[in-house]
């Protein structure tokens, strides 16, 4: 069998090239983890729109904190209803409880006078959804890992079945070729002088094996 280094040019040729390794620079990087800032961003924006209503006359109203808590109920209701529906929609239940804990924290911030109080309200907020959304980010990650995984697997076993391909015909080439040079070869013996040549003699010493060709 011919060694690595002598292959013929094309047997690399046959190979699918590498695959190409990802670049990360800040921007990339930035995109990547473009999510990991949106819930700050949206508890930061409800805080914010909380404390405008509270001065546009949100404080101590008791209707207007009546009808936060009636919203918060009404979607905290309707997130149990579809999570405990057989045919409830994951999306649907997801939005509702979300709904609900918005309402549940704007209410008191808009109503409220202490900022420590609305400051805490954000905080508390903040930090149960990054631990709800923590468990959505790993399950995403493992899934995209176990995708790049199997099509490492399939690219490898691609390959793989490439080079075996290409090195079968590699050496069915060289038999071939070996079996021509070997019949050349006796027929010259033959043309040189046939009164000496003995067939049975070249049989007895038998021949070296082709390429390829495996011994029982």
């Amino acid at each position: 069998m011919t060694p690595p280094e002598q292959l013929p040019a094309w047997y690399s040729q046959q190979l699918p090239a590498p695959a190409p390794q990802p670049q990360y620079d800040g921007l990339t990087l930035l995109i990547a983890y473009s999510g990991r800032i949106v819930p700050v961003i949206t508890t930061s924006t409800a805080l914010i729109l909380a404390r405008l209503w509270h001065e546009q006359g949100a404080a101590h109203s008791v209707g207007n904190m009546a009808l936060m808590i009636a919203l918060s109920a009404g979607s905290f209701a309707a997130a149990c209803v579809s999570a405990a529906h057989r045919n409830g929609d994951p999306v649907t239940t997801a939005v509702a409880f979300t709904a609900a804990g918005a309402f549940a924290v704007v209410g008191p911030a808009a109503y409220t006078e202490s900022w420590a109080l609305a400051m805490l309200l954000w905080l508390v907020a903040t930090v149960l959804v990054y631990v709800v959304s923590s468990r959505h980010w790993r399950t995403a990650r493992q899934l995209r890992e176990a995708r790049t995984h199997e099509l490492a697997l399939a690219r490898l076993d691609s390959a793989t079945t490439v080079a075996t391909a290409v090195i079968g015909r590699d050496a069915q080439a060289q038999a071939l070729a070996y079996g021509l040079t070997l019949a050349r070869a006796v027929e010259q013996r033959i043309q040189l002088d046939p009164t000496t040549y003995d067939p049975a003699a070249l049989t007895t010493a038998g021949l070296p094996e082709l390429p390829g060709r495996t011994t029982s």
